[in-house]
């Protein structure tokens, strides 16, 4: 939605005309929440304030109140909406705005299926999902609307369910039965429907699969086994799967050398594009189901390409069956464009954002295969509020070969990979180490050898080969709070399995399963499996986003100088909140000679760093500067935690007119352009060894 709106269904997001998207307060947020699902209702200024700050005396609460009422009324007026205060009461009146609670509610009153599947679309989760306040009232009051709106979903996909039952629809049933289950997932009525509506499809073993998905939820659950019901279907499908069957016209592809006979290349989805800092990103979306899952590949891709493949068409079909499957051409490879030299892993990050922002994703699950799993990982320390669910498929933390990650292969090493892929270049791709199970199959070598030639050109790939070695996000391991699955093939040549068990064992909560085989690639030979895999761990009952940890750079910085004065930080306060405001940074904390801030991107952090640096120097003055990221805990307007500690420390070390970078921010940097010359370590508290740290060239 591009126009002025008003989103809670999903999570808070507003946008007004043609302006910056304002930065409200978590209690501001909650304030507009609560007004907003009030219909246009005055409020009492005292209810309002005990709602929300009912914690704090009556003066403080009153005040606090008023500052959120200003800092809302103007970016509301501006854009349609009408917050009106009368006296000792408040009302929010969204009569220009697109306002998702009231359209979602008027169309699940509706009994036609396009209203209820409208419905649904609106429906993007939870009202305010993964926000909370702790402010017990108005905890209370979410929980009930929660509720009252999750049932009104449920109510319309029950609709639904039946309407498709009824017409003998098994596509849409299965749709709108696997999304209820996902809600409701005790509901053995709706497994049932589920399994019939499978094997209508004739997938009888998913039909089956699906009841041992009931059995063992509801054993796990209750402790209860099915009702007699369930197993008699159960058993009827069994014995239906004994009878002798024809060939199916959607079995997995064949490993023989010519295209599957029964299976044309299936119609390319349209491309589009979206600009991430001035770069055309290629994206295409397939698939309708009830989860947003977005597929970031390794090394180069091609959007058109892929679906040339039989097998790498069948895994996005299958993808695409149970979710609304999102997949782009990282910038400078394939549709998107490309000689725009080496990105950073942030740079890359910000483009998969601007995807999802572009195709209207606001809570995604992130499937990164190989050198798309760190950026993929980034994405989810960073932006975990957006985050459902992360999922690694022979992904890794670091791609060169140290003390402590053995298991990645040396310099010498990858410049010998990188002659053999230069030097064989358009010939039959030699899948000896991507996917040794299709090295007989002479179709899909010339189709992967064609695929990479139409992803890059040989001296783009080498480059973006070589940056992907330069890859290390060990350091951001620890940030990541969001349900994680990670996928490893035992034999993988590329990818050890030691890296997966060390992803497993550094992110909080992470599933680890291993598949047996030697194929690196997504489509070889468990790509049934794997798909099973994710499918299982997606549709299952994903947890609420998490809380309020984030990944966030931390700059510190120190004014010095004779002509400092008693409070430099105000004299030039202007000059910096300009500097922070371009780099999207936000200022925490302050002293009278420094300040901290965070960031989103560290890049963003250092260039800040050096701006300022540059501005000061013009008056005379002079700045120490140090960046840190990692992870923090955000409580209204302040951040804690040790990155926030270990930005300060680390600004002890640098010298007058000096900026320092820890290790986390260089190898989060790579391809930025920025260089580094070491400095020296630093001991700390809660870190596994010394933290190394770097002067950013010409600092």
């Amino acid at each position: 939605m591009t126009g002025p709106h008003l989103h809670l269904l999903g999570g808070f997001d507003f946008a007004g005309v043609g302006a910056a998207v304002p930065v409200f307060s978590r209690k501001a947020r909650a304030m507009v929440a609560y007004l907003a699902l009030q219909s246009g209702h005055s409020q009492s200024r005292e209810k309002l304030a005990t709602l929300l700050w009912g914690v704090n005396s009556e003066t403080q609460a009153r005040m606090s109140l008023r500052q959120a009422v200003s800092s809302v009324r103007k970016a509301m007026h501006a854009s349609g909406g009408r917050f009106m205060t009368d006296g000792d009461s408040v009302a929010l009146h969204l009569d220009g705005l697109d306002f998702d609670v009231a359209r979602f509610e008027a169309l699940a009153a509706s009994s036609t299926p396009e209203d209820l599947e409208q419905a649904l679309l609106v429906y993007r989760g939870d009202l305010l999902d993964g926000f909370g306040l702790k402010a017990e009232p108005f905890e209370d009051w979410l929980r009930i609307e929660r509720e009252r709106l999750r049932a009104m979903a449920v109510a319309a996909l029950d609709k639904l369910v039946a309407h498709y039952s009824a017409t003998k629809d098994p596509a849409s049933c299965v749709r709108a039965a696997t999304r209820l289950l996902t809600m409701e997932p005790l509901r053995e009525d709706i497994h049932r429907v589920l399994m019939r509506a499978y094997a209508a499809q004739g997938r009888i073993n998913l039909a089956l699969r699906q009841f041992e998905h009931c059995r063992d939820t509801l054993q796990r659950e209750l402790k209860l086994q099915p009702e007699p019901e369930t197993r008699h279907l159960h058993e009827e499908l069994r014995t239906r799967r004994m009878m002798p069957q024809g060939t199916s016209r959607t079995a997995s592809p064949a490993r023989t050398g010519e295209r599957p006979a029964f299976e044309s290349e299936p119609m390319r989805p349209a491309t589009h594009y979206v600009k991430s800092a001035g770069i055309n990103i290629a994206y295409q979306v397939t698939g309708d189901g009830p989860i947003d899952l977005i597929y970031v590949p390794g090394w180069v891709s091609n959007l058109d390409h892929a679906w040339a493949s039989p097998r790498l068409s069948h895994v996005l079909r299958r993808l695409g069956a149970f979710s609304r499957l999102i997949r782009m051409d990282k910038r400078g490879t394939g549709l998107s464009d490309r000689n725009v030299g080496l990105p950073t892993l942030e740079e890359r990050m910000e483009d998969v954002r601007a995807v999802l922002d572009a195709v209207g994703s606001k809570r995604t699950v992130l499937f990164g295969s190989s050198e798309g799993g760190p950026m993929c990982m980034l994405f989810a320390a960073t932006y975990p509020e957006r985050t459902a669910a992360l999922v690694l498929n022979g992904a890794y933390a670091s791609g060169r070969w140290s003390k402590d990650y053995r298991w990645a292969k040396t310099s010498e090493q990858v410049e010998e990979d990188l002659a053999v892929v230069e030097r064989e270049w358009g010939a039959a791709a030699d899948m000896s180490n991507a996917a040794p199970s299709l090295m007989s199959d002479t179709f899909e070598r010339e189709w992967f050898a064609a695929y990479l030639r139409n992803s890059a050109s040989p001296a783009d790939a080498i480059a973006l080969w070589r940056w992907g070695t330069e890859i290390d996000v060990r350091d951001i391991l620890p940030a990541i709070h969001v349900p994680t699955l990670i996928v490893q093939t035992a034999g993988d040549r590329w990818v050890k399995r030691e890296e997966g068990h060390y992803l497993a064992t550094h992110i909080e909560g992470a599933r680890y399963i291993e598949l047996a085989g030697r194929d690196h690639v997504i489509w070889g030979e468990n790509s049934d499996r794997l798909v099973d895999e994710i499918q299982a761990f997606v549709t299952g009952a994903l947890p609420a986003a998490p809380g309020e940890r984030v990944l966030v750079s931390v700059l510190s910085v120190e004014i010095e100088g004779s002509d400092a004065g008693a409070d430099p930080i105000e004299r030039h306060a202007e000059n910096i909140r300009a500097e922070l405001l371009v780099a999207e940074g936000r200022q925490i904390r302050r002293s009278a000679t420094g300040f901290l801030a965070v960031f989103q991107r560290p890049t963003r952090s250092i260039q800040c760093a050096i701006a300022i640096r540059h501005r000061l120097r013009q008056s005379g003055l002079d700045v120490r500067a140090a960046v840190h990221t990692g992870e923090c805990e955000e409580r209204s307007d302040d951040f804690s935690g040790i990155a926030i500690d270990l930005s300060s420390r680390l600004l002890d070390h640098a010298r007058r007119g000096e900026i320092i970078a820890s290790r986390t921010v260089r190898d989060l940097v790579v391809g930025s352009g920025l260089t580094f010359e070491q400095h020296g370590e630093m001991e700390a508290s809660g870190l596994p060894g010394a933290l190394a740290f770097f002067t950013v060239d010409g600092g």
